[in-house]
């Protein structure tokens, strides 16, 4: 039992690392992005430029027309943009949600990286002329471009699992806890405990229904159960906390106490709603449902992978045929679709990690 315990609480922090990994990931390459961004509309820039006074000059624009659309497809890839053709084939850059990414010269698009990451730590958002880029929403997201899929992993995600796994732990805290012969003592941590920030070890029991940010990285087993030092004794008749807790007086027999732990287990416990499943009835089902959360997100990132590759192929037949088609239209569409399609196979990606993190735990 208390090799299976060390395996729990190990799988736990295990898997809560791995999640803050990600978000670092993700960072890391917002900020890549970011970068790449900037440097593409700088020669967008000089692209258009050519394209404007070949035009007006009446020269033959076709070979600077065609390095400003491979541009544009590259921006269209990392952020979502819609195209607009002005006179004298001048063209403008807006982001899916109406901000100037380009009108004669690029808008500058800023992000400062976070160098770590914890369950508390929030990321740093990314500004377009000022105006901040909206992350993602949903398994068949929302987001049009690799940065708002990235923000959406970062922000939304990863910190909605991370609060599970924290609930998790929180609520082996509350399962096993001791409160004495009658039930009557003030609760304290048993056979699963953790540590504050400052790596000191507590006793107290989180409240009931609120998440305690990072638990699951900083749950352990208590030092009262772990041979030689400790003794596994105390699981079966308590008093980890002090001779008051002792509840088997009677002898090695005892299973009262471990009985009651099985107990504690499917008893209803309150959960907070933030985990986005927080109506769960008890510790067991909380846990599985969990999973249950993840597999259904990257079933449904899964799907839209599927669908807006399937998309994107059509679309690219469609443009590169110009008999009865708008290449206007066309362009427009081809943009879109790829937008999202990058944005849900980067979002399929990150979640396929976090679902491998959370088996391996499992294991």
């Amino acid at each position: 039992m208390l090799a299976s315990a060390q395996d729990v609480a190990a799988g736990l922090k295990t898997a809560s690392d791995k999640l803050q990994g990600l978000r670092k990931q993700a960072d890391e390459e917002i900020g890549n992005q970011v970068g790449e961004l900037n440097a593409l509309l700088s020669q967008f820039q000089e692209a258009n430029d050519r394209v404007k006074n070949l035009t007006a000059t009446g020269g033959d624009p076709n070979d600077a027309l065609d390095t400003r659309d491979g541009l544009l497809k590259k921006i269209s890839e990392i952020v979502g943009v819609t195209a607009s053709l002005r006179d004298g084939n001048d063209m403008v850059l807006y982001t899916s949600d109406g901000t100037t990414l380009f009108e004669t010269v690029p808008r500058k698009v800023t992000f400062q990286p976070t160098a770590s990451f914890d369950a508390s730590t929030p990321g740093n958002g990314i500004a377009i002329d000022g105006v901040p880029l909206k992350a993602g929403q949903g398994g068949d997201t929302t987001a049009k471009g690799s940065l708002q899929a990235l923000l959406q992993l970062r922000d939304q995600i990863a910190p909605v699992f991370q609060s599970q796994l924290d609930e998790i732990a929180r609520g082996l805290v509350t399962a096993f806890a001791e409160t004495g012969p009658d039930g009557t003592l003030v609760p304290m941590a048993g056979l699963f405990t953790y540590k504050d920030e400052t790596g000191a070890l507590q006793t107290a029991v989180p409240a009931a229904g609120a998440i305690v940010p990072g638990l699951a990285s900083r749950l352990v087993i208590n030092p009262a159960v772990v041979p030689p030092e400790g003794s596994m004794d105390v699981l079966r008749d308590g008093g980890m906390n002090g001779s008051e807790y002792r509840v088997n007086t009677g002898g090695s027999s005892y299973a009262g106490l471990i009985d009651q732990y099985n107990r504690n287990l499917e008893a209803p416990m309150v959960f907070d709603p933030a985990t986005a499943i927080g109506d769960s009835k008890n510790l067991l089902s909380f846990a599985t449902m969990s999973v249950g959360w993840l597999e259904q997100l990257r079933s449904s990132a899964t799907h839209a992978d599927e669908a807006k590759y399937a998309m994107l192929s059509r679309s690219l037949n469609a443009y590169s045929s110009a008999t009865g088609v708008s290449l206007d239209e066309e362009l427009s569409l081809l943009l879109d679709i790829e937008q999202a399609y990058k944005a849900a196979a980067k979002l399929l990606r990150m979640t396929d990690e976090m679902v491998e993190a959370l088996l391996k735990m499992g294991r």
